[in-house]
């Protein structure tokens, strides 16, 4: 596009690849000070994210044991990187780099190699389809921590609403309600957030509200459906319904066929391989479940990655 070179840079949390990274990962987590305030400034930021994620090292480590040992997130998302590459390449120069919140590669490792780039229009994406101060806020704030000298970046905050990206989970939702005999309850799962971020004016739960009723529009209101959240940590008010209270209310009102859909991730991790798929699987069958299904993520599916390149474009334009 004019003879400009453009850096792209998707972002997510990231994850540990392995075993040993786990509490690394965990610390990177804790230690991010958009999320997690301790007292005593950076020395006190720097004991509690050690101490807790000391704490919560083995029990993390015994989630990603069943998933093949660590988080398939990265790869998912150098996939996810390669294919909207090739979908820019027809409309000029450009280069989509992946950098990572809480892992390798880190935003500061990827700031560099822009920087050594030369690029002359920047753009971040990252990969929430919904804003939140806990995700979008955070890596913008740690890109502009990092990347001093480098031209402001155009960003794309949320995309819940780009019609590419409706399309998708429209597709991947009617392809497992194929799976039923019996009409299913179609279950929203989104990552919970504490309710005092809500209360702070996040835009998050709003914006996954508005995202299911966008897709239920699309598919039609002859199913039931609801909305609950999962991975709370720690004691704090979360967003309600959790997963299992849903369930709990499912089966109350003798609804045994549940699709369950996960709205707030883009890339399988461990929210969906274990915790859906194992975790909250279990949790299901044994409260009465007899059928439960888990849609797949949108991934590198063409019609959404079709739907970054779209914003993009219209970003840099």
């Amino acid at each position: 596009m004019n003879g400009k070179r453009h850096a792209v840079v998707i972002v997510n949390l990231g994850g540990p690849s392995n075993l040993d990274e786990v509490r690394p990962f965990l610390k990177q987590l804790f230690q991010d000070p958009d999320i997690f305030k301790f007292p005593f400034g950076r020395i006190g930021q720097n004991i509690f994210s050690s101490l807790i994620a000391t704490l919560r090292a083995p029990k993390s480590r015994s989630y990603y044991a069943p998933i093949g040992n660590g988080s398939p997130i990265h790869a998912n998302t150098l996939m996810q990187a390669d294919k909207l590459q090739a979908f820019l390449q027809p409309h000029g120069d450009f280069t989509v780099l992946v950098a990572q919140r809480y892992w390798h590669p880190f935003i500061s490792e990827v700031v560099e190699d822009v920087r050594l780039g030369h690029y002359d229009v920047i753009t971040l994406l990252p990969l929430f389809p919904h804003y939140s101060t806990t995700t979008t806020l955070s890596l913008i704030n740690e890109w502009r921590r990092q990347a001093d000298g480098l031209p402001e970046p155009r960003i794309i905050e949320r995309f819940y609403q780009e019609e590419g990206y409706l399309k998708t989970c429209v597709k991947k939702i009617q392809s497992v309600l194929e799976r039923f005999d019996i009409k299913p309850h179609i279950l929203f799962s989104a990552h919970s957030l504490p309710v005092k971020r809500i209360l702070a004016g996040d835009p998050y739960e709003k914006e996954v509200t508005d995202n299911m009723e966008l897709i239920m529009d699309r598919i039609g209101r002859d199913y039931t459906y609801s909305l609950c959240y999962q991975s709370k940590i720690g004691p704090i008010k979360w967003l309600s319904p959790s997963f299992e209270s849903a369930v709990n209310d499912l089966v109350e009102k003798d609804m045994r066929h549940i699709l369950v859909f996960p709205i707030s991730f883009v890339s399988e991790h461990v929210e969906t391989l274990y915790e859906l798929d194992i975790q909250k699987r279990d949790y299901a069958i044994d409260r009465g479940i007899l059928q439960y299904e888990r849609v797949d993520t949108v991934q590198d599916d063409d019609e959404f990655i079709r739907a970054l390149r779209k914003l993009v474009l219209e970003t840099v334009s």
